[in-house]
């Protein structure tokens, strides 16, 4: 249901005499960008591109490589008669002019007009159409590699969702405990520094249930299940959601970071530690969520 934003797809089309590919790579990205490179002729086609990807994706960085070239020619991509013609010029002016020095390769690679085109140039409908064709299957491939990513993603996140449970659960259970504990150190402290003189009762009790209060993460404890439910159903959802387990994900947090800031109990604090570290490795596996 899931897709992560990493992929990789390749397409390949003839192209007359020759073949034409087109690779895309896509990371994670906070939206969707999309960079193209390739020949020349492929310029005018970038906006199609562009509009391709964004038909059939919704975030990430996608960088589309476009090649062409001809199957199997090995030529030399020197114009080798224009070069001889160009050295015999060279020479003439040489002679006439009285010039110093010697015509040399170094001389004759700095003219470009010696150098081949290696880019096809059939008819541009026919690049257009081929290079559409070989786009698809690129990134027909590279859905499904996003597809397999976000099935492991999502099989990873549930596991971290277990063990928020886990820690949760663990909490509550020592809760009770903790509360008891709080209690029996609060009332030997006071004794303590009375020191034989009588105490108000009633007003150590007050005490006693304002600090039980204020470490009271009950409902802290029942926002972060209510979380954990809502994730649960958003990753069996088909569409984009990266975005919204990201906010989730930050409200996870903040509801773990409240109960670890209440808690009155050393083994409460080493629960919410693991609650916290678990949601840390949700949200770094929802970075790459599309």
């Amino acid at each position: 249901m899931m897709d992560s934003m990493t992929g990789y797809g390749a397409g390949e089309r003839p192209l007359g005499g020759a073949s034409l590919s087109v690779e895309a790579r896509s990371v994670n990205h906070r939206y969707l960008e999309v960079s193209c490179r390739g020949p020349r002729w492929s310029l005018a086609l970038e906006n199609e591109v562009r509009e391709a990807v964004k038909k059939r994706f919704s975030r990430g960085r996608f960088d589309i490589y476009i090649r062409s070239g001809e199957e199997g020619n090995h030529a030399s991509p020197i114009d080798a008669e224009a070069a001889k013609s160009l050295l015999a010029t060279l020479k003439s002016l040489k002679s006439e002019l009285g010039i110093a020095g010697e015509v040399d390769l170094s001389i004759l690679t700095g003219f470009r007009d010696l150098i081949k085109s290696a880019e096809p140039e059939p008819d541009k409908d026919d690049l257009r159409a081929v290079l559409m064709e070989s786009l698809g299957d690129a990134l027909g491939a590279l859905g499904l590699m996003r597809e397999k990513e976000g099935d492991a993603l999502a099989e990873d996140i549930r596991g971290h969702l277990a063990a928020v449970e886990k820690g949760c659960g663990e909490i509550r259970e020592r809760l009770p405990e903790a509360r008891r504990l709080l209690t029996e150190r609060m009332r030997e402290r006071i004794q303590e520094i009375a020191q034989g003189v009588e105490v108000d009762e009633g007003r150590l009790e007050q005490e006693m249930i304002y600090a039980a209060e204020r470490g009271d993460i009950s409902e802290e404890l029942s926002r972060l299940d209510s979380h954990v439910v809502q994730f649960r159903e958003m990753l069996e959802t088909d569409g984009p959601i990266g975005r919204k387990l990201d906010f989730l994900t930050q409200e996870m947090n903040r509801e773990a970071n409240t109960i670890s800031s209440k808690s009155i109990d050393l083994t409460l604090t080493q629960s919410a530690v693991e609650v916290k570290s678990a949601i840390e490795k949700i949200r770094e596996q929802v970075q790459n969520v599309e």
